[in-house]
């Protein structure tokens, strides 16, 4: 696997640009620039899920499983940061339509997740696998799992639940405080989300990272002032970093000792530590841009060829090969799967569109 590390670190320098002293990268928020770092980590997790295939343990080995070890969840921080940002910027440009706009975003992450549930569904009974009813129909609402990834599905659903009840909850006129309100509430609700998950029993990998979405919508409603402060000047920015570096790793060292508030510290010293560095750099690859462009697809689909391959023996035998394998045909499948649900979602519009017309007249 180390060699597959040395790749996408080829990958990643090809075409990375360094700012000189005393000056900035403005663009370091832009979405060109966090499509490439999510499309880092997307592959980061391609890697994770296969290793739960493939028997990894040599001599050339070992630097990745370091890595996986120390990273944990954090390969999903920036999913849920930029993620965010994102959502809080177009609050704030669009005045708010934004929110009105969220319970279709919800039908539409949930139709194209069964989707995906239903290619593992019909792969299962291939390979005479079956589920009892519940668990298939809890599957469905991404509670449950035949084989498919799920909890990262049923998060973001729920986040998007709480935020367009956090911000139609409050009704002030103003911009600025409905924002703010709007996140301060958010931010309450998540918390109890975390906590519902915790008293259901769920594993800790289902709720230990969801805190940050709602930290870069209060991000990007303090950008402004935050890069005011590290970015004045490069001596400023150094110390900036430093304490952030120290501050990540005392709390790694002490992540699982305290609960969820312990790994929440690390969490977040992590994802604001990477935003910061990338202040002075910009991550300019496209193919990362193309990972980063189809983070569900990948995420949601990767099991399907590794379940094959795995079920076949080939994983067992050529697991380097079969990796390389993964990663084309997912790609493949995931934009065949993208260009066919789009269109089940435009038509499904239509149809609707078609039937309000009908009772409005």
């Amino acid at each position: 696997m180390v060699f597959f590390i040395a790749v996408l670190l080829l990958i990643v320098f090809n075409g990375i640009i360094f700012c000189n002293a005393e000056e900035f990268n403005q663009h370091y928020l832009d979405k060109k620039n966090t499509t490439a770092i999510n499309g880092i980590f997307v592959i980061l997790v391609v890697f994770s899920h296969y290793s739960q295939y493939a028997d990894f343990g040599g001599a050339y080995d070992y630097p990745y499983i370091v890595i996986k070890e120390h990273l944990n969840q954090l390969v999903v921080a920036t999913f849920w940061f930029y993620s965010g940002y994102g959502m809080m910027e177009s609050i704030r440009k669009t005045k708010g339509e934004y929110i009105k706009k969220l319970p279709k975003k919800f039908w539409q992450l949930l139709f194209r997740f069964d989707c995906a549930v239903v290619l593992f569904w019909i792969l299962n009974a291939l390979y005479g696998t079956y589920y009892p009813a519940k668990q298939i129909a809890l599957s469905f609402i991404a509670w449950g799992t035949i084989g498919n990834s799920n909890w990262y599905i049923f998060a973001i659903l729920v986040e998007y639940l709480l935020l367009f009840a956090s911000f139609t909850a409050v009704s002030v006129e103003h911009d600025r405080f409905r924002n703010i309100a709007g996140i301060i509430l958010f931010v309450c609700l998540t918390i109890f989300f975390v906590f519902v998950l915790m008293k259901a029993g769920r594993p800790r990998y289902t709720y230990n990272t969801v805190i940050i979405l709602p930290v870069g919508m209060l991000y990007s409603e303090f950008k402004e002032k935050i890069e005011k402060w590290v970015q004045k000047n490069d001596l400023v920015y150094l110390t900036v970093v430093v304490m952030l570096l120290g501050i990540y790793v005392l709390s790694f060292f002490r992540r699982w000792d305290y609960g969820i508030e312990g790994y929440t510290v690390w969490a977040l010293s992590f994802i604001i530590l990477l935003v910061v560095i990338t202040m002075k750099i910009n991550i300019n690859n496209p193919l990362l841009e193309w990972f980063g462009n189809h983070i569900f697809s990948i995420y949601i689909l990767q099991r399907i060829p590794m379940s094959i391959l795995y079920q076949s023996g080939c994983i067992a035998n050529h697991r380097y090969i079969c990796l390389v394998v993964v990663l084309a045909v997912t790609m493949l499948i995931a934009l065949a799967f993208e260009n066919i649900t789009n269109i089940g979602i435009k038509r499904i519009d239509c149809t609707f569109a078609q039937i309000m017309t009908r009772e409005k007249a």
